[in-house]
């Protein structure tokens, strides 16, 4: 059980440190900082405000919850940003986040997947936190993409294949 408890880290770890990352970065590179946080009406967030909340959210619930690094949140901020802070800086404090994310996920082991969930309100074990991190990532990101390609028609192409097979979550 050991060992399949250990693949299932690994394929967590390779979509929440290297492929959902890919995605975003692939899916905001043709963009500009104006249409970074481009939103349809006031009630829609922007590509700008699901990345502060990605960083917010992953940085609590992966890596101060299971990594045990420091993190104070405001998740009202990170909806309610509306400055158009340059694409750079969302990028670097989400890229921060990941890099988090990947010493979160050094230090996991199969153990650990079995024990108290830090947040016993939500989940009852670590693996379900991990996998619930996995499932808002991925939610989040295909908004991102979708978004991207609205706004950039033709700058996106098949972003899903590519960052799975370069972040190694397929075979080669």
């Amino acid at each position: 059980m050991t060992d399949t408890l250990q693949t299932l880290i690994d394929a967590l770890r390779t979509r929440v440190t290297r492929v959902f990352p890919e995605q975003i970065h692939a899916a905001v590179a043709g963009l500009t900082d104006e249409q970074l946080w481009w939103r349809p009406n006031e009630s829609s967030n922007s590509i700008g405000n699901l990345l502060l909340h990605l960083t917010g959210s992953l940085n609590l619930y992966l890596n101060r919850n299971i990594g045990g690094f420091p993190f104070t949140r405001d998740r009202a901020a990170e909806f309610a940003e509306r400055r158009a802070l340059p694409k750079k800086d969302v990028l670097a404090m989400f890229d921060e986040m990941v890099a988090s994310a990947v010493r979160t996920f050094d230090a996991l082991t199969p153990a650990r997947l079995s024990e108290p969930s830090p947040e016993p309100a939500m989940h009852d074990l670590v693996i379900e936190d991990v996998v619930n991190v996995l499932s808002h990532l991925s939610t989040h990101v295909g908004q991102i993409v979708w978004i991207a390609k609205m706004l950039d028609a033709g700058g996106v192409h098949e972003v899903w294949m590519k960052a799975h097979r370069h972040g190694g979550a397929w075979k080669p």
